[in-house]
């Protein structure tokens, strides 16, 4: 039992944990968790207040959806990314966008 403990941890210890990266907001510096992007979709979400203020970004559509917001859209734009929300922008990040669709620019 005491070796079946010890497999147990040695293989606990070995699982890497799920990498999550951490953004600013470039108006606010409110931070971000970006989520690992599965099946075309990423999560977004405040490190503060991370159930209301969330967006799932998806590839195909660019859409960010947000349970207060509703829809609005991601983009990539000049040394960085955006979320838009009814013609305003409400989040912006320098980097790569999480997703890549040549689609998702401003129109």
């Amino acid at each position: 039992m005491f070796t079946r403990g010890l497999v147990f941890f040695a293989l606990l210890l070995s699982t890497p944990a799920l990498a999550e990266t951490e953004l600013s907001d470039q108006a606010t510096g409110a931070v971000y968790v970006l989520g690992d992007a599965a099946d075309g979709k990423v999560t977004l979400t405040s490190k503060a207040d991370g159930g209301n203020d969330a967006y799932v970004l998806s590839q195909d559509t660019c859409y960010a959806e947000n349970p207060i917001y509703g829809v609005g859209a991601w983009q990539a734009v000049d040394g960085g990314w955006r979320i838009m929300v009814q013609g305003t922008k409400v989040l912006s990040f320098e980097g790569a966008a999480p997703l890549k669709n040549p689609a998702c620019v401003p129109q």
